[in-house]
């Protein structure tokens, strides 16, 4: 991942990954979501205690639970779910009290806190805060009452431009509006979903706006716009990542709305994938840990979230099997290898001395959000719209 002003030179690294390896990332989580409402992955089969987690996949892994049920003596069972309306599906069908700890998009945290779902906490429970990039430590979506938050970051990722190098310049990857370049008709991919994308136009039509989810209804119609206008350009619909990262093995798309795909395509023996947030700004996505109001383990709830926020943690997060990911807390870059840290940025930014590369992303993305003035309804009808054509 780059800004405009700097391409990452970042080539193939790490152990050798087979090609298709990307294509596979997150089957094992689909499985554990295939499996029912009540199936849960757990890590160890006897313990004296359990904390119950509902999750997206990542957090399941061995890599990451193993050292946190040895700590503290206890057995981890997850229930794990891809995407922010199946999360409360899951946990409006089970009873209050199932789950003690739930990982979730940043942006569900207030639907989950006007639920009464979910219990506030000072941040100075998690000291590791301290080693955290700004933006992670005053997240909006996670302020409550009286000085306390909601949740902890723990891991993010962009959305962005990914794209061929070798088919797309990088200084028309510096741009949303390059996507209307005649070259590229039918030649983009586009996640199916409503949020990272509008939140992407409205930046597009709206640059460096604070919020793009904050909309009056005419910068709306502009936004509708955008899209619309955009629609014949699109060659692809992908319901995950997968799929849009096999048409660009294949030459099929040249460039996606979706940022850091070039992480995977790296590692999966293809260095001529890049990414890049546009000038305009790009969509920063952001999960968060929360405790349960009704949890009868609010302690070892807590617990977690300090074990998650923890560098060495994020690190192993970060290159979960499921998929890779960003961590919030900077001290990362003291776990991980040096080619990791140039692929993930976390590498010394030429451009601005004493800092890291990733930290100029931040910077330059802002946090997806769900619609502030409108109904989501309104915001789903429009893309809705976008994907008939």
């Amino acid at each position: 991942m780059s800004d405009t002003a700097k391409r990452s030179r970042t080539g193939r690294t790490g152990p050798e990954v087979g090609r298709r390896t990307v294509l596979k990332a997150g089957a094992a989580a689909a499985g554990a979501v295939a499996a029912g409402p009540l199936a849960v992955v757990s890590r160890r089969a006897r313990a004296a205690d359990r904390l119950r987690v509902l999750t997206w996949p990542g957090y399941e892994e061995k890599a990451v639970a193993e050292e946190f049920e040895d700590t503290h003596g206890v057995r981890l069972e997850f229930k794990v779910y891809i995407g922010g309306e199946q999360m409360l599906r899951s946990f409006n069908r089970a009873p209050r009290g199932t789950y003690d700890t739930v990982l979730v998009d940043a942006e569900y945290v207030r639907r989950l806190a006007a639920m009464d779902a979910i219990e506030p906490y000072s941040p100075g429970e998690i000291p590791e805060l301290a080693n955290y990039h700004p933006r992670f430590r005053t997240m909006r979506q996670v302020r409550a009452a009286g000085g306390l938050v909601w949740g902890t970051a723990t891991r993010f990722g962009f959305y962005a431009i990914s794209y061929n190098a070798d088919r797309m310049s990088r200084a028309a990857s510096g741009d949303w509006n390059s996507l209307f370049l005649p070259e590229l008709a039918g030649r983009i991919g586009v996640l199916d979903w409503y949020l990272p994308n509008m939140g992407i136009a409205s930046l597009a039509v709206h640059p460096g706006k604070q919020n793009p989810y904050d909309l009056s209804d005419e910068q709306l119609g502009a936004v509708r716009a955008w899209l619309l206008r955009l629609r014949p350009q699109v060659g692809m619909l992908g319901a995950s990542s997968r799929p849009i990262v096999q048409a660009m093995i294949d030459g099929d798309i040249v460039a996606a709305m979706v940022g850091d795909l070039d992480i995977d395509l790296k590692l999966a023996g293809y260095p001529n994938f890049e990414a890049t947030i546009p000038k305009q700004g790009g969509i920063r996505w952001q999960e968060v840990a929360t405790v349960c109001k009704q949890s009868r383990n609010k302690d070892l709830a807590l617990e977690w979230i300090r074990y998650v926020s923890q560098a060495h943690v994020q690190a192993k997060l970060g290159f979960a099997k499921a998929f890779k990911a960003r961590g919030p807390n900077l001290k990362v870059a003291d776990h991980w290898t040096a080619e990791q840290n140039r692929l993930m940025g976390y590498d010394p930014d030429p451009e601005n001395r004493g800092r890291m590369r990733v930290e100029a992303l931040i910077d330059r993305s802002v946090a997806r959000d769900l619609p502030v003035r409108q109904e989501a309804k309104a915001w789903i009808d429009i893309f809705n719209e976008f994907r008939a054509g």
